[in-house]
């Protein structure tokens, strides 16, 4: 049975290893494709040649996996085009090919929204946070087929808020006709171009404006805040870009992605595609896009902290009075949720904006005492103190700290 079995597996790796007759019809598809429909027509030329220079590496590999991995890498160290990438899916290309009823198509759909809704078409969280500042966690731009309702309901929850702040710091991207809906509530009624779309081998130019009508209500004077990380990711991106550069929003956190162009999937044999940008994105204003530079944020900063200084910015510019105060009461209740960090933040902008308040100070105290920063928590107990002598909890800190080693 051992050897019975150890030939079988013989003859399973031989039949999965690749030929290099298969290997060349899959280099020349790609090929032609990037020459036909690549949407940088110089790139696609130095990407051939790159293929090319490489063809003696690729004689050597046998394994699939392999071979799709190492192209997508040449073609990426070319292009800096996330989105261009080779795959082996031979299951994919047959599924893709048989022969489908429109009983199967309704039934996959229905399934496909069941599966939607379960992560509630990536609306993954909406709060008001305090302050009256919206909050809006977002981890996918989901087709409007499916969710437009629950977009609806999301943007008008935060209709009356101060200031909204859209979290796309795990989100990877979606379709663009969620990002219009989404966008068209922060303009009025009159279309806005939010984006340019060039086809390289049609040479045809498409736009995608605002929407005259949404549902509810709109808010289009307020400030809006789109939080980023090095995740976020294409519609993601798109969302940032346009309304950052339509004046329209303040992006914080880190560099996105940089995946800018819309991409088709191409087969190439019975086993191998390729995602190909075809597409690409032109931003009115800036007449170009974020394509292997990623969405760079107005107010830099780490992925971890980039809500806490979004929330601190929105404050200072809606807070009308009790400003202080408010802002005490929001590094308290990080405090609560044991985010000592992003407190601190909050406890150091009230010490700047308020020096002259003792209880800013003590307040501030606290945070780096549970921080274990005894220096800076020492400095700022002895500020509430010279501010107000007669603070026994500052005098009882003070003591406190300086009998620690």
């Amino acid at each position: 049975m051992l050897v019975v079995n150890s030939q079988a597996v013989i003859a399973q790796d031989k039949k999965n290893e690749l030929q290099a007759k298969e290997k060349n019809t899959v280099i020349t598809s790609i090929k032609t494709h990037l020459q036909e429909s690549y949407i940088d027509a110089d790139l696609a030329k130095k990407m051939v040649i790159e293929l090319d220079k490489n063809s003696k590496n690729y004689d050597k590999i046998t394994d699939p996996d392999v071979f799709s991995k190492t192209l997508t890498e040449d073609l990426q160290r070319i292009s800096k085009d996330l989105h261009l990438k080779v795959r082996f899916e031979p299951e994919h290309i047959l599924q893709e090919r048989r022969v489908v009823s429109e009983e199967m198509k309704i039934e996959a759909g229905k399934k496909m929204a069941m599966q939607m809704a379960e992560i509630n078409y990536g609306f993954t969280e909406a709060k008001i946070l305090e302050g009256n500042i919206g909050y809006l966690n977002l981890r996918m731009f989901a087709d409007i087929k499916y969710a437009e309702e629950t977009a609806t309901a999301t943007m008008n929850f935060l209709s009356n808020t101060n200031a909204i702040i859209i979290d796309l710091r795990t989100n990877g991207g979606g379709v663009p006709d969620m990002m219009q809906l989404l966008s068209s509530y922060f303009f009025d009624e009159t279309p806005v171009l939010l984006s340019d779309f060039y086809e390289r081998k049609t040479n045809t130019k498409t736009q995608l404006y605002s929407l005259v009508k949404v549902a509810g209500k709109r808010s289009t004077s307020k400030p809006i805040y789109i939080l980023t990380s090095k995740k976020t990711f294409s519609a993601a991106e798109a969302f940032a870009y346009t309304l950052k550069h339509l004046g329209k929003a303040t992006v914080v956190g880190e560099v996105t992605g940089g995946g800018a162009n819309r991409t088709k999937r191409i087969n190439l044999n019975d086993e191998f595609t390729i995602s190909m940008p075809y597409i690409q994105a032109i931003h009115p204003v800036t007449k170009t896009n974020w394509e292997g530079k990623g969405v760079h944020p107005d107010i830099k900063t780490n992925e971890k902290t980039a809500l806490v200084n979004a929330y601190v910015d929105a404050i200072n510019k809606t807070a009308k009075s009790n400003k202080n105060i408010l802002l005490n009461k929001i590094g308290y209740a990080f405090l609560k949720e044991k985010s000592v960090d992003n407190a601190i933040i909050v406890f150091e902008e009230n010490a700047r904006l308020f020096p002259d308040n003792a209880n800013t100070w003590d307040s501030l105290g606290e945070a780096y005492f549970i921080n274990r920063d005894k220096e800076n928590a020492l400095k700022s107990y002895k500020k509430a103190l010279a501010l107000d002598p007669n603070s026994e909890s500052a005098k009882a800190m003070i003591q406190k700290l300086e009998i620690i080693k």
